[in-house]
């Protein structure tokens, strides 16, 4: 199994910032990663999709209505086009190496693959951007896992998933995977215990409530994503 990466303080779990500092910006926007990144994260998640042209695109939706002034379909506009696109903070939408520009290493990333594609492309942008911080990789398809497990074997890499399943445990054993990302709202004692003997580090979404969060930790969780990441660290801290 390729090795999670170790956190700043391996003696706490770790907190990583859901499509950034989302408590306080707009989801996957610039100002949610410059936020994270000054509130000195242990981790920044954030989703990756390719334009028509196959670039790869900050964005978590198919389309880009709910956070942004216009509903494109991501897959079907060219990258030229989508770079014209304004959130609904009025910040451009962001591309991954716009990004990698913003956090430079200084914070862990998880780039989430949510297209076919999406991890390749993903690794000729950190290759173009001689990117030197820590990256996880992660996506809740299978045959994204399988290339980057091929095509970045260097970088660790989770399942996202609903429900950790035996199939899904048996998979991240059989190719090596660093973890495994559930919903925290799918996962019942029994799961946890399964997950929890497989061995497999146990890293659920998305996780704001400090006392859920503590309870994971508790089950065996080395980390939850949050929208709330800064402040359940802060939480953390003063117990």
């Amino acid at each position: 199994m390729r090795p999670f990466f170790v956190p700043k303080s391996p003696s706490r779990p770790i907190f990583a910032a859901h499509r950034g500092a989302s408590d306080r910006a707009l989801e996957n926007s610039p100002a949610a990663f410059a936020l994270a990144v000054s509130d000195g994260a242990d981790m920044i998640e954030f989703d990756v999709r390719l334009s028509s042209d196959g670039v790869p695109v900050v964005f978590h939706d198919d389309r880009t209505g709910r956070t942004a002034r216009e509903n494109l379909a991501v897959a079907r506009t060219p990258s030229g086009r989508l770079r014209s696109v304004r959130l609904k903070n009025g910040e451009r939408l962001p591309f991954l190496a716009d990004v990698l520009e913003i956090v430079g290493g200084s914070v862990p990333i998880d780039i989430e693959s949510k297209a076919r594609g999406g991890i390749a492309a993903a690794g000729r942008v950190l290759a173009s951007a001689d990117y030197g911080g820590e990256v996880l990789l992660s996506s809740g398809l299978r045959e994204e896992c399988l290339a980057a497990r091929e095509l970045l074997p260097a970088i660790p890499c989770g399942l996202v998933t609903g429900r950790p399943s035996a199939s899904d445990l048996a998979f991240c054993l059989r190719h090596g995977l660093s973890s495994i990302h559930p919903d925290r709202r799918l996962l019942t004692v029994l799961r946890l215990r399964k997950v929890q003997a497989s061995g497999v580090p146990l890293f659920p979404y998305t996780v704001d409530d400090p006392e859920e969060a503590f309870a994971l930790f508790a089950s065996g969780a080395i980390g939850v994503f949050s929208n709330r990441a800064q402040t359940l660290r802060e939480e953390w801290k003063r117990r």
